[in-house]
């Protein structure tokens, strides 16, 4: 367990203890312990329970860690979660429901389950709860209808590893020919509920066999009612995400692979050719074409990677470019938007330098949290200065690989930076973000960002709706207008990799390429093994047809420093 997996542990106990009423003191152990945790420069795991002594924990505290790290959890813990009714602990999970809130919910009103609380929001009895209010109960009605469109679906990393699972133990099986992924993990797509094969079978009866096979893997149950013979259907057992695993004859391979990896509105195109992809996929001169390439030449088309089967830009895209000019993840020379033990993360600048240099890069853009982010150890003035130095000594050791001098500065509420401009003007890249705050109109949104785009040390705008998918939406904006500010202020804009955003939305890569905005792949990572995440931000940006050309981070080091003074 890292230690913000350890802190979270912390933080649940402190919430479950303030939900059942004990004493503060008691709550602020456990939320102090998680605070500890998040700051703490050393990696807990690696640490014996006298050193995590000596560093701060108290003996009760430590021990607990070392029963999260051996077991997952602690008896404390886990006689909470007992006593706390599943729905009251959902509850937790609604954005703008703390311990507080929650237990006047269960203690006054007796509401026990989400549905019940739903109910309460709507008919008007929560809003006469001392605390809560008429705006307070339509935004805890707005966000559990937010929610509850959530359920049955995965973020994307987490679908890629369910795919794997059933893919590597297809791939053993002799009786299988062909195997191809399809649907929503070939596309692509940031939030997954079902994940979906087509295979080639050696013989006609193994269909059996495959059936046979799959009834018998460990993890996922046949959903019998909804499967036929040519069509097998089943859930995870673990976890709630679909499958399906279609079978296709052999003349027919490459066409079921193209239908099931296309969107519907991909398929219904339609180009010179007289029918559409859909209707010209059922004649048997394209199923019995040797490839896809072929299938799509057929209908004068060059072949569309299969991220970009969305039914949006891919049909003039493809006039216009060609599919090695799709961005990939080795493209990347440098990674932008890291964290360090100075603010949040888990790793030094060193081992975030040679971490990235392990994985092909020659620069990276250290960009902690500024001075109004208390929360995440935010940098003041004097760590800022502390930090420049030590990357400066850190670039005399590493070269010629290059750290940057950056910084993650929240946005205020009225726009502005969160650094006077002498300690602005030091920095080399300036990541401007929203953190806060993120309830505003639309209008007051927009203006907020375009105010923080006009400021000239603004180099990269930070994850531009501050979305948590699954979790949270994103707060309102107007899309064009941010854009656009960008294209002329000379401001990129990030797409950010890490799986729980993958903000910038994929669907407007192709507008700011069209206005020669800058965009680049950042992993916002707070760890090394956060690096990694640049994978998924470039899965995603694949969908949205985004070029090697037109991302920021493909620049050599020398010629994304000439971008950095140029803007």
């Amino acid at each position: 367990m890292t230690n913000k997996q350890l802190a979270q542990a912390f933080k649940l106990t402190g919430s479950l203890l303030e939900l059942h009423n004990e004493n503060s003191f008691k709550v602020r152990s456990y939320t102090g312990t998680a605070t500890r945790l998040e700051n703490l420069n050393e990696v807990a795991a690696e640490l014996t329970q006298k050193q995590l002594v000596d560093l701060g924990f108290s003996k009760n505290m430590s021990e607990k860690i070392f029963s999260l790290l051996e077991n997952g959890s602690f008896k404390e813990l886990d006689e909470l979660t007992a006593q706390t009714p599943t729905g009251v602990f959902e509850m937790l999970n609604i954005k703008g429901m703390g311990a507080k809130k929650v237990r006047v919910i269960w203690t006054e009103l007796e509401i026990e389950t989400i549905k019940d609380l739903y109910q309460a929001a709507k008919d008007g009895s929560l809003e006469k709860i001392k605390g809560f209010g008429k705006k307070t109960a339509e935004n805890i009605a707005n966000q559990i209808e937010f929610l509850e469109k959530q359920e049955g679906k995965q973020r994307i990393n987490i679908a890629f590893q369910y795919s794997d699972y059933i893919l590597q133990n297809l791939a053993k099986q002799d009786f299988i020919e062909k195997i191809s992924e399809a649907g929503q993990v070939k596309r692509h797509e940031p939030i997954i509920d079902t994940i979906s094969f087509v295979l080639l079978l050696k013989e006609e009866n193994s269909t059996k066999e495959v059936s046979q096979f799959l009834n018998n893997l460990d993890g996922i149950s046949q959903d019998k009612k909804n499967s036929s013979p040519f069509l097998w259907r089943g859930n995870f057992d673990e976890i709630d995400l679909k499958v399906e695993i279609y079978l296709t004859e052999k003349d027919n391979f490459y066409g079921k692979v193209l239908r099931e990896s296309s969107s519907l509105s991909h398929l219904n195109y339609s180009s010179n050719n007289p029918n559409h992809l859909e209707t010209s996929l059922l004649s048997a001169s394209y199923q019995k074409a040797n490839s896809e390439e072929e299938i799509y030449q057929k209908i004068g088309s060059k072949f569309i990677p299969y991220p970009q089967r969305n039914g949006l830009h891919e049909w003039k895209w493809i006039t216009e470019n060609n599919e090695n000019d799709l961005l990939q993840l080795q493209d990347l020379k440098g990674t932008i938007h890291n964290h360090s033990t100075y603010s949040d993360g888990q790793n030094s600048i060193e081992q975030m330098a040679l971490a990235a240099q392990a994985l092909g890069h020659s620069y990276l853009v250290i960009s902690d949290h500024s001075q109004s982010a208390f929360y995440a150890n935010g940098l003041n003035k004097e760590r800022v200065e502390q930090q420049w130095q030590e990357i400066e000594e850190l670039n005399q050791k590493l070269a010629p690989f290059r750290i940057f001098k950056g910084i993650e500065s929240d946005i205020l509420n009225d726009g502005s930076l969160d650094y006077d401009e002498n300690t602005l003007k030091g920095f080399e890249v300036v990541i401007a973000s929203v953190h806060s705050v993120l309830g505003m109109s639309e209008e007051k949104a927009t203006e907020r960002l375009l105010k923080a785009i006009q400021n000239p040390y603004t180099k990269i705008l930070g994850h531009p709706t501050g979305r948590l998918l699954l979790r949270r939406e994103g707060y309102p904006i107007d899309h064009k207008k941010i854009i656009d500010a960008c294209a002329e202020y000379n401001v990129a804009i990030e797409i950010n990799a890490n799986p729980h955003r993958l903000d910038l939305d994929w669907k407007w890569i192709d507008y700011a390429m069209q206005k020669n905005v800058w965009l680049c792949i950042s992993p916002d990572a707070h760890s090394t093994e956060g690096l990694k995440d640049t994978n998924w931000g470039v899965k995603v940006a694949q969908k949205g047809g985004l070029l090697k050309k037109k991302t920021l981070n493909t620049l050599s080091v020398e010629e994304f420093e000439s971008w950095i003074v140029s803007k």
